[in-house]
């Protein structure tokens, strides 16, 4: 299993505007039904025409070309494809994109209109894989380092909340951490059979393909979940167009929490140390080359990108992070790094921006650790050395059925005796990171929630000696 590159087929992009590159990324989640067994079960219609797998079901059905009409709104490409066993990791000018046959995860940098592209990538996922509602939304960022250079709804929380207001209901939106610092902004939706407002689909067939360029205000007019405006439309002379019927008619019940017990961790992180930013410079650049926008493709600075990607992967010990994973990597120039691994149904992605005055990179992940958490995390950061980052665990919060867990089942914590179970070890993750300190660092914060189906616990960390090391100083 390998990523196929598509490097001959990439044009250059570059940012609409010179000046520093935004690095913290926005996040988009969105679970059209609990598993992979539920859209089996459910005998969603095997429309798309991806080829090379007959056995290709859901999301996965779907041709990239057909993702790059979706992407295209975002402001992004695709630069290359992992094909897992059972997830496609999607490799982008501007970070990367996860599809399972239930779910998508998009988490795209820069200046890119991410939340621009939803209305499409609902309307792919209605009629190209028969989902006609999605079972759950969450979309989050951490805060921008700047705010002024983003379009469209992407300049304001408050703008982004009212955009997805127009399409899903019964959400919750957070600011997590200090309002006068940095914090993580969170949007979610609770499990439901179908968290979209009752127009929302036919809504979105109206809408045109969008660009930063395109008025907001027409866009989120186009988009009103008013059965009358929804109505008046030439497509609704007729009546209900089929994708509204569809939906009446076609709504599986689902359950309230995933199949399997799911888990994310990400670490976002600013203020690199120099050395380790030089890391993930190209090499005919340097940290004194001056900045200008990322290029990528077939342009000739940029020699073979996932050549020079891999061998940086393997030279800092980023492969070693995910033990037995595909891994697929990008070296940008003049500088900036992007990475997707892929091992069953787990996936992690890495994207660095270095340059020294807003340095930051991120580390996601569902891998269950092979050794601790805290070790996971440690490793992460020998390898950027930050000053300062936010650590966020979600955890599902479905309880166990074993007749043998919980207390007195002398379970250890989960499952029969001498049984770590997935839920167990996921639960272990959560307590880990309660509590946990770090050689090194100072912990700032460390916020915890209780949310319908998940706990999330968030932690931020500065440079600076830990309670621990601060008083066995004291006592020599």
């Amino acid at each position: 299993m390998v990523a196929a590159p598509l490097d001959s087929q990439i044009s250059i992009l570059s940012d609409s505007s010179p000046g520093p590159f935004e690095g913290p990324e926005k996040l988009l989640e969105l679970w059209f039904a609990p598993s992979e067994q539920h859209v089996q079960d459910s005998n969603f219609p095997i429309r798309g025409h991806r080829r090379g797998n007959d056995k290709w079901i859901g999301l996965r059905q779907v041709a990239k070309d057909v993702w790059d009409s979706m992407l295209d709104e975002v402001q992004c490409k695709v630069l290359s494809v992992i094909e897992g066993e059972e997830v496609d990791a999607y490799l982008l000018s501007e970070s990367s994109m996860f599809v399972w046959p239930h779910k998508l995860i998009l988490k795209t940098c820069g200046t890119t209109t991410l939340l621009l592209g939803l209305p499409t990538l609902l309307r792919i996922a209605s009629e190209t894989c028969g989902f006609h509602g999605v079972w759950r939304c969450f979309y989050s960022r951490k805060t921008f380092m700047f705010p002024d250079r983003q379009k469209g709804p992407h300049k304001d929380w408050n703008q982004e909340m009212s955009f997805l207001d127009k399409i899903f209901e019964d959400s919750s939106a957070y600011t997590v951490g200090r309002m006068n610092g940095d914090h993580w902004l969170l949007y979610l939706t609770p499990p439901r059979s179908d968290v979209l407002q009752p127009y929302a689909l036919a809504s979105s067939s109206l809408i045109r393909p969008q660009s930063p360029s395109n008025d907001l205000a027409d866009l989120s007019a186009t988009l009103s979940t008013s059965a009358s405006l929804v109505s008046s439309s030439p497509s609704f002379l007729n009546g209900p167009p089929p994708s509204v019927l569809q939906r009446q008619r076609q709504r599986p019940e689902f359950p309230s929490s995933p199949e399997h017990p799911d888990q994310t961790l990400e670490i976002l992180m600013s203020r690199l140390h120099p050395s380790a930013c030089a890391s993930f410079y190209h090499p005919d650049s340097s940290p004194t080359t001056p900045y200008t926008s990322p290029l990528f493709g077939d342009d000739p600075l940029n020699g073979d990108a996932h050549a020079l990607g891999a061998a940086l992967t393997k030279r800092l010990g980023i492969d070693a992070l995910l033990p037995n994973a595909t891994v697929d990597s990008f070296l940008f120039s003049p500088c900036g790094y992007s990475s997707n691994a892929v091992l069953n149904d787990r996936y992690a992605t890495i994207h660095v921006t270095p340059e020294v005055d807003y340095s930051y990179a991120s580390f996601e992940t569902n891998f269950v650790p092979t050794k601790s958490l805290q070790g996971l995390v440690m490793d992460v950061l020998k390898i950027f050395r930050p000053a300062k980052f936010s650590v966020t665990l979600f955890v599902s919060a479905e309880e166990e059925e074993d007749e043998g867990s919980g207390a007195g089942g002398g379970g250890g914590g989960g499952g029969a005796a001498g049984v770590v179970t997935p839920l167990a070890e996921s639960s272990k993750m959560l307590a880990t990171l309660r509590d946990l300190e770090l050689v090194g660092y100072t912990r700032k914060d460390r916020i915890v929630y209780e949310f319908e189906g998940y706990s999330l616990v968030y932690a931020v960390f500065e440079e600076g000696k830990t309670k621990e090391e601060t008083s066995s100083a004291a006592g020599r």
